[in-house]
């Protein structure tokens, strides 16, 4: 073979060995070299792109003003479910059913970060999925998630150690706060229209008396609002109606409260992404108006 053809053939020969490499280096999902992280709900989402930093791409499967119960999945986002180098998701717990399926069919890492943990299941309802609700139960998500960014990226894993023990501290630094507000309170029992403070009150020594029960209906028995007006009539439970901040919450929640004469007082779910602020600032928000509703004192 003529030299100038022998090096033509090593050029492309290099050249292939070089791409071949660099393909072999990306995760298999990468978007411009980025893990592609799919989560299932805006909490998750939260935890993976404050520990990806600019190393990830995050889908949040659960749209903005969406309640997670009602998430359907497209096309899209279940082949995009099956192309994710990382899928986190809230496990088989009966939340969201198309996303429960669809991760059957991944073949990325799957987080499931109710994995290990007791979830709650109140007496003739389904289980509990807010776990998010409880700081310290979001610190185990966040290190479930960390540990699969590291395990498909592990060039970049220093990095997401540092963002971890970041995330990390806010979160315990949030609890700290909780439970140093919620200490000394006048009530210890709560009505919320959603019963979705579960973990936040078994974490804090409170008790909650939902309206609506775990998974939000159109309308609450007459019996459950009875209830829980009689409680906040008999000062058994705090003068005031906890609503979700949707408009079906503020609805059934002054509609309560006006009946009993108390103030209606939101609480975000963060079931979906906030219209402002992040996971911190409503959780920081929540106890705030929590404090507020409970007469507690600092």
């Amino acid at each position: 073979m003529p030299f100038g053809r022998r090096v033509r053939h090593l050029d492309r020969a290099v050249l292939g060995v070089v791409l071949v490499a660099t393909l072999g280096s990306c995760s298999s999902g990468s978007s411009g070299g980025r893990v592609e992280v799919v989560a299932s709900i805006y909490p998750l989402a939260w935890a993976a792109e404050r520990v990806g930093g600019s190393r990830v791409s995050v889908e949040d499967l659960t749209p903005p003003g969406v309640e997670a119960h009602d998430t359907t999945l497209t096309a899209g986002q279940r082949a995009d479910i099956q192309t994710a180098d990382v899928v986190a998701y809230l496990g088989q717990i009966g939340l969201q059913p198309d996303v429960e399926h669809a991760v059957k069919d991944a073949r990325g890492k799957v987080v499931d970060v109710t994995a290990g943990l007791h979830i709650r299941a109140p007496s003739g309802q389904t289980l509990d999925p807010h776990i998010w609700l409880n700081p310290v139960y979001m610190e185990g998500a966040v290190r479930l998630i960390a540990g699969a960014l590291k395990a498909v990226d592990a060039s970049g894993a220093a990095g997401f150690a540092a963002r971890e023990a970041s995330t990390i501290r806010d979160l315990q630094g949030l609890d700290t706060a909780f439970r140093a507000g919620l200490g000394n309170c006048g009530f210890t029992t709560f009505v919320a229209t959603h019963e979705a403070f579960g973990y936040l009150a078994d974490r804090y020594g409170l008790h909650q008396l939902g309206i609506e029960g775990i998974t939000p209906e159109s309308e609450p028995s007459a019996a459950r609002i009875q209830q829980a007006a009689q409680a906040i009539a008999e000062g058994r439970a705090a003068p005031a109606v906890f609503y979700e901040g949707t408009d079906a919450g503020r609805r059934i929640g002054e509609s309560v409260a006006a009946d009993v004469g108390v103030p209606a007082l939101p609480l975000g779910t963060l079931e979906s992404a906030p219209s402002s602020g992040d996971y911190l600032s409503v959780m920081r928000a929540n106890l705030g108006i929590l404090m507020e509703g409970l007469e507690c004192t600092a």
